[in-house]
């Protein structure tokens, strides 16, 4: 039998409870009085069969009643995660037997590293599911639940805080923790390639794409008041630019008006605008390539002409006007992304931006953790799948996108070799199986 998260739109408490007794039938009817305090969404796990799981369920509200946690999802995750595994192992979550390694905490720990290590999850995830479900059994610990043997081992642990100030340098503190901590290495590649540049998976980039497209909203965590806001019309271009592109950041925020055009009928008519069609990346003209270097990148023709639209819009214009009024010696190449002062887009604008559409996406992926750098991951695995998939040789499909997306080495691209080739071929059998179904007549 599963277990499944189910979400209380408005979670009630601190109401009075009213008991009545009809008097001509002797039946108790019991119902909640006053308006009581709301504590908002909150997500809790049941059975497939509906019923509670009482000790899961008890602590998450404990968190948001009374410790007033403003959301408890990635909790929730955590806590479904381990309940399923303890369900497919077939121990109840307080049955600690004398030996470690039978003990639900450890198996769980022992699972988080296998799957870590087998690129099925992050590392920052596992250690923040374990990090949880610590926290749980403290709970239980700390109102003493009549555990046979404690679901972990305290430790004491020597931890360095060196810093730049001299009062900090060669300083040692003790930290109470315990030997459930996993110590994954930082380093753990997935397909050859390193984690910080792990692409979006088709579910993660649809979530994300609702949210800065479609919906065109952020979430704000600033000094704990959590708040929608609007996302600018300039973040959704760089998201673009990024993930249709394949730029940087750096050359995104550097990138200028003139390298902007409107797209011919002819033009239009083809999915890319490439070689000197493309998107001219060059620092002599203002574009902070990686390392000085000249290119020429790869852009939608559909997004060009959404550019040319833009710089043509009246926001557009009374932005540039801004930017020439301080900037005369540049008025004829002005950046593309200016904001509502005239002034250039920075990097710590779009971290900022992207911070709030993660905290968005994290409403119902609560385990997304990618930086913005990974729209730029996510194009080349998704680039490099079109182009196995029409047929292009595998060294050329590389020599081409190690061009438009100005790789100085090979090694990460062949990463993402791995990872295309892994779901062309998910994708081939998919075909097959279809066709099969198809001619022998099944719907």
């Amino acid at each position: 039998m599963g277990i499944v998260l189910w979400e209380v739109p408005d979670f009630v408490v601190d109401q009075s409870i009213k008991r009545e007794i009809n008097r001509s039938t002797g039946e108790l009817s019991i119902c909640f009085e006053g308006s009581g305090n709301s504590l908002g969404k909150l997500p809790l796990l049941y059975k497939e069969d509906g019923s509670s799981i009482r000790v899961a369920n008890i602590w998450l509200i404990h968190l948001k009643a009374n410790l007033r946690k403003k959301a408890v999802n990635t909790q929730a995750q955590a806590l479904l995660h381990y309940f399923t595994f303890i369900e497919d192992i077939g121990i109840a979550w307080d049955t600690m037997p004398a030996a470690l390694r039978k003990r639900p905490t450890y198996g769980f720990k022992k699972h988080l590293r296998e799957a870590y290590k087998n690129g099925d999850i992050a590392r920052s995830t596992a250690n923040s599911y374990m990090g949880v479900v610590i926290k749980f059994y403290k709970f239980y610990l700390a109102r003493n639940h009549p555990f046979e043997h404690p679901p972990f081992k305290h430790e004491i642990v020597k931890v360095n805080t060196s810093g730049s100030h001299e009062y900090m340098r060669k300083t040692l503190i003790h930290v109470d923790t315990t030997d459930l901590r996993l110590k994954l290495p930082n380093d753990t590649s997935y397909y050859g390639l390193s984690r910080k540049l792990l692409p979006m998976n088709h579910q993660e980039w649809r979530v994300a794409k609702k949210y800065y497209k479609e919906l065109q909203t952020g979430v704000s965590n600033r000094s704990n008041n959590t708040k929608s806001i609007a996302l600018s019309q300039e973040f959704q271009i760089a998201i673009e630019l990024s993930r249709y592109c394949g730029l940087r950041r750096s050359e995104i925020i550097s990138l200028r008006v003139n390298a902007i055009y409107k797209p011919s009928s002819e033009q239009l008519r083809k999915k890319y605008l490439i070689n000197a069609d493309g998107l001219a990346l060059d620092p002599r003209a203002g574009v902070a390539t990686k390392n000085g270097t000249v290119r020429i990148a790869e852009i939608p023709s559909e997004l060009m002409q959404q550019l040319y639209d833009y710089t043509n819009s009246a926001r557009y214009i009374q932005r540039r006007k801004l930017y020439e009024e301080s900037h005369p010696e540049d008025k004829h190449s002005p950046p593309l992304l200016l904001n509502q002062l005239g002034k250039p887009y920075s990097s710590k604008s779009i971290d900022a931006r992207w911070g709030e559409l993660r905290n968005a996406i994290r409403s119902e992926l609560p385990n997304f953790s990618h930086k913005f750098h990974n729209l730029r991951s996510t194009y080349a695995v998704e680039r490099l799948k079109e182009l196995l998939n029409s047929g292009i040789k595998e060294g050329k499909a590389l020599d081409y996108l190690q061009s438009v997306m100005g790789h100085k080495s090979r090694a990460t691209l062949l990463g993402y070799l791995k990872l295309s080739e892994e779901v062309v071929t998910a994708n081939e059998i998919h075909e097959l199986a279809t066709n099969i179904i198809l001619e022998s007549g099944e719907n």
